[in-house]
């Protein structure tokens, strides 16, 4: 997921109206998602913490628990990949012990493996600490957009174009009727338009706010299956952008 804001860089024209840039920020903030990816961003603000905390408010203390809930999360990590692998090669080991296969011999039994010494154990909620240390560093009158880069609490941005914005629809039948899935992306909305193949072509339905529409209409009363056809397009304020979606089709049958 993500949140936006308009920026004036890199607008354009279209339309007698100016469509504004995007800048597109991960709503997960700074903090990476997996594991791994957590080890690194905490070896990092460890590393750097001390050097800006007596301008920010941190106290000697604070950098001494962040150094220990580092080091700690990161053997608990590595401890863990060491016990998948040794899992892993258990379950090999148990597999061939009970059936024979080609040429494979099951070798020695798996050893358990050493974890090495751990450091000092920390308390639950090592993320929460770091997260009430962050927030007190950007409201330290002392921050700068410098510092954040440099401890990695800076959440990542993307710049977005809506002139190539393109919809996805997704499409199937619930209790008989077509239920049309979107992805609205940066969009305020967007204007959904269905080919009944009645000979009039396109034309449209509705302005969706919402990410998913069914389609309540009902057959001709001399049809007794058709196949309707749906295509939409992004809206940003009150005006179309992008590019339309790819049409998606479906049968419908009288009920």
């Amino acid at each position: 997921m993500h949140t936006f804001s308009r920026t004036e860089k890199g607008c354009c024209k279209k339309n007698n109206f100016t469509i504004l840039k995007f800048i597109a920020m991960n709503k997960n903030g700074y903090l990476p998602t997996s594991d791994a990816g957590l080890v690194i961003w905490m070896n990092n603000f460890k590393s750097k913490i001390g050097t800006y905390a007596p301008i920010t408010g941190i106290t000697p203390a604070e950098v001494t628990s962040v150094t220990n809930d580092a080091a700690f999360f990161q053997y608990i990590v590595n401890s863990l990949e060491v016990f998948k692998q040794t899992a892993h090669n258990v379950t090999q080991y148990k597999n061939l012990l009970k059936h024979a296969v080609g040429q494979q011999h099951i070798g020695a039994v798996p050893s358990i493996p050493a974890l090495g010494i751990a450091p000092t154990a920390v308390t639950e909620g090592v993320f929460d600490r770091v997260s009430k240390l962050v927030q007190r560093i950007k409201a330290s009158l002392n921050y700068t957009e410098n510092m954040g880069q440099d401890l990695g609490i800076v959440a990542p941005s993307v710049s977005i174009d809506p002139e190539t914005l393109q919809p996805v629809l997704t499409i199937k039948l619930d209790a008989g009727r077509p239920h049309i899935k979107s992805n609205k992306s940066i969009a305020d909305a967007i204007d959904l338009y269905v080919d009944r193949k009645t000979g009039t072509g396109f034309v449209l339905i509705a302005r969706l706010l919402k990410l998913e529409f069914i389609d309540t209409a009902t057959l001709s009363a001399n049809a007794l299956i058709a196949e309707w056809e749906y295509k939409a397009m992004y809206v940003i304020g009150n005006d179309n952008v992008g590019i339309m979606s790819s049409p998606v089709s479906i049968l419908v049958k009288k009920m």
